[in-house]
């Protein structure tokens, strides 16, 4: 977190700032209601398209993307499954990438 915005990790979950995109409009996501975590929602309907399905990715700093080092460590997250659909799935993946993204140099 940027101490300049917020003083620590809970705080900057409960009053985060998203750039760039109306987030929860387009993909559906926002926070849920104790504001210290995410709802993502399968479809969302605006009134030019309709998104299906949505993804984040975890920036570490403003132009790189947190790496996570899990080799013999334990990664934990709550899932509230109540209102997933029938055949959904509903899950977690890391993938590999540069921690810059495609980024070249630019």
């Amino acid at each position: 977190w940027d101490p300049a915005t917020c003083s620590d990790g809970k705080e900057c979950a409960k009053t985060c700032g998203i750039d760039g995109a109306d987030y929860q409009a387009t993909y559906g996501i926002s926070t849920n209601s104790d504001n210290d975590g995410v709802v993502l929602n399968f479809v969302t309907r605006g009134p030019y398209s309709s998104n299906f399905g949505s993804r984040l990715y975890v920036m570490d700093t403003e132009d790189t993307y947190k790496i996570f080092k899990l080799k013999n460590r334990e990664f934990t997250f709550d899932v509230d499954v109540s209102k997933l659909r029938c055949g959904l799935n509903g899950a977690v993946y890391f993938v590999e990438m540069d921690k810059r993204g495609d980024w070249d140099g630019d």
